[in-house]
């Protein structure tokens, strides 16, 4: 017997060079997992969930432990581990060791059990014979069956849907894959499946006021300096014109503290200014290289910042007048948010902002209105000149009284009070500007971290209704369904000219987005799918480009082949990873596909491999039956086809007795 699942051998290839746009694994999901242990019925479901998004071989694994070990045993659970045990392949290529499993269940549903009608109807489409009560009508069985066995049907025993008396279910299945394509608003909604998580909001901290200990001590000690000896000075003078030296105090005090409060803010405006002008004036720097943090944030601030030109603006001119800013910026981004745990496309979200904001700014002309808020006023130069001359004017006073009682101790006492002055305003003149620049930077990172919340909020509830990764199988299940009635249409072909059929879903070059859940396989926004139909005639292959979130088909190909045409069919692992499907023919060259990207690595929230995930995506691509399919093709030829029907008879025999002593 034909392995179900082989294994992939070694090849080194060179093939095509693809980039992958974008790359999601989103966070805590709990669609094919759960937290803890589990119970029979909570295995059960993960299982259900596994089989709905396409993984058969992991549902199996599931059903067996809750059905089989833990004997959670009803007939919806019967029901879906017969169509676990079905899905994806055909009867050859189920072991008997899986389809023992149903024997457990031995009596374990009704007649009149609400699944009995859908066991049934998968029995017949096994056996292609009338149920017991005469007649053939496969539709009204249908019709019979809720919806969501209907369509658990139609997806799951697409294998088995081989004769002309299920034509019915074809059209049915082809009705719903129509209805259901573009259901629950796929193109407005299928697009932020491929969006990351977003990181949280953050703003590079205020620096800290970096006041050192000497710093202080100057200060101190030059202010008691001060005192002092404009002490000496004002007491000598007091001896000799009384109030009148009290009142030069007294102004020289004043004068002094009203200069170095408009020093501090003239300063501050002149240093903060000056400061933003160096940081929105630096010209940028190379481009940072390699495919680190670093360089994907450069890339996304390039990429917006063309993208967001001002309507009407000259690119050239924009980009020019914004290039330190834009810079700034990036290396604010690259700062607060590089960590190695941290993927760069989680960070979009703040550089389209960020890039918006520049450009809504520059558009209206208020990109450098700090320049006007921290001009230094006119009349505050004034004030802070006529304040240290009026101080200089009360000093000299002081002096002039001072010298006249004692000359020779009042002048050198004089020299020390200005030079302690003037040290000290310009010691306490740093430690305020500092203060200053602190509050104001402090002030500034909380307006631009509540701008920034803001926009992470709106982002993260535009992606609210993200879909699941249930809903993009159940996309995609229907976009391969309309492929394959597009196929039969343009070969005029009808079901039962389709002798047995095989799907190859590849993520299509040169470029896409992919993501996933946690345990789940990569869903891709662009799939290159191979339909290849086995008809008397021959082998009747179809291609076609799949934009998934635009639900668009382009570059379609049709190609057909003899049976004799097959000379080798295999899937290459590559030197790093990649898994390549490579069918060669006779008379050409030979048709490669990669299937699957390198293994990358799990998240937190996932307990299985890197490999897993290519793994898992594997079986979802279709490969298993389609290798099944084309390597019996390759090596038998059209003989095939007749020898498989033979090889069936012994597990269909197997699997119908034991789907019927499913029933009490």
């Amino acid at each position: 017997m034909n392995d179900p699942h082989p294994g992939p051998t070694n090849l080194a290839t060179d093939s095509a060079n693809v980039a992958v746009q974008a790359e999601a694994i989103h966070g805590p999901v709990t669609v094919y997992q759960a937290e803890g242990v589990l119970s029979p019925q909570e295995t059960f479901d993960v299982g259900l969930n596994s089989l709905r998004g396409g993984m058969a071989a992991e549902a199996r694994d599931h059903f067996r432990d809750a059905v089989v070990r833990h004997n959670y045993v009803n007939g919806r659970s019967c029901f879906y581990l017969l169509l676990a045990l079905l899905s994806g392949r055909t009867l050859q290529q189920v072991p008997y060791t899986e389809i023992a499993m149903l024997r457990c269940v031995r009596g374990a549903v009704n007649e009149d059990d609400a699944w009995a009608d859908a066991i049934k109807l998968v029995d017949h489409l096994l056996t292609s014979r009338p149920p017991a009560r005469g007649t053939a009508d496969v539709e009204q069985e249908l019709q019979k069956l809720t919806d969501e066995q209907r369509n658990d049907v139609l997806q799951h025993m697409e294998m088995f849907l081989d004769s002309s008396a299920e034509d019915a279910l074809w059209a049915s299945a082809f009705e719903a894959a129509k209805n259901d394509r573009y259901a629950k608003n796929r193109e407005g909604r299928a697009w932020k499946f491929f969006q990351p998580e977003p990181i949280g909001a953050r703003v590079e901290p205020a620096a800290p006021v970096g006041i050192g200990f000497g710093a202080w001590t100057g200060a101190a000690a030059t202010s008691v300096l001060t005192l002092v000896s404009a002490g000496f000075v004002g007491v000598t003078a007091w001896q000799h014109t009384g109030t009148a030296a009290l009142a030069a105090l007294l102004a020289l005090a004043v004068a002094l503290w009203a200069s170095v409060r408009s020093g501090v803010r003239w300063r501050y405006r002149r240093e903060r200014r000056l400061a933003k002008d160096r940081a929105y004036a630096r010209q940028p720097a190379a481009t940072a290289r390699g495919d680190g943090f670093a360089s994907k944030i450069d890339h996304q601030f390039d990429h917006y910042s063309a993208l967001y030109t001002p309507r009407g603006a000259d690119r050239a001119r924009w980009l020019a007048d914004t290039a330190g800013v834009r810079r700034a910026l990036r290396d604010e981004v690259v700062t607060v948010y590089r960590e190695s745990t941290v993927n760069a496309k989680r960070v979009s979200w703040l550089i389209r902002y960020l890039v918006a904001d520049v450009a809504r700014r520059w558009q209206t002309g208020t990109l450098w209105d700090y320049r006007k808020e921290l001009r230094v006023p006119f009349l505050l130069r004034v004030r802070c000149v006529l304040a240290a001359i009026a101080a200089a004017v009360a000093g000299a006073f002081l002096v002039w009284s001072g010298a006249h009682v004692s000359p020779f101790i009042v002048v050198p006492a004089a020299l020390v009070a200005a030079a302690s002055i003037w040290s000290a305003a310009r010691l306490w003149l740093r430690i305020a500007v500092r203060y200053k620049q602190h509050a104001a930077d402090k002030a500034e990172e909380k307006t631009l971290l509540a701008d920034r919340q803001a926009a992470y909020n709106r982002w993260k509830r535009k992606l609210a209704d993200r879909p699941d990764d249930l809903e993009m199988a159940r996309w995609l299940e229907c976009d391969r369904k309309a492929l394959m009635e597009q196929a039969m249409t343009l070969y005029r072909l009808k079901r039962q000219d389709v002798l047995a059929h095989a799907f190859i879903e590849a993520p299509a070059t040169p470029s896409y987005s992919r993501a996933r859940d946690p345990n789940g396989p990569w869903r891709y926004s662009k799939y290159k799918i191979l339909l290849f139909l086995l008809t008397k005639d021959g082998v009747r292959q179809y291609t076609v480009h799949l934009d998934f979130q635009k639900v668009t088909c382009r570059r379609t190909a049709r190609t057909n082949y003899r049976y004799d045409a097959f000379t080798f069919v295999q899937v290459a692992e590559t030197d790093n990873g990649e898994n390549v499907f490579e069918l060669t023919l006779t008379n050409g060259d030979p048709i490669r596909v990669k299937v699957t990207d390198p293994p990358t690595e799990v998240t937190e929230h996932e307990s299985k491999d890197p490999q897993s995930a290519s793994q898992l995506t594997l079986g979802t691509a279709g490969l298993g039956n389609a290798l099944h399919v084309l390597e019996g093709v390759a090596a038998e030829g059209k003989a095939w086809i007749a020898l498989e029907r033979e090889r069936e008879k012994a597990p269909l025999a197997e699997v119908s007795s034991a789907v019927n002593a499913i029933f009490a």
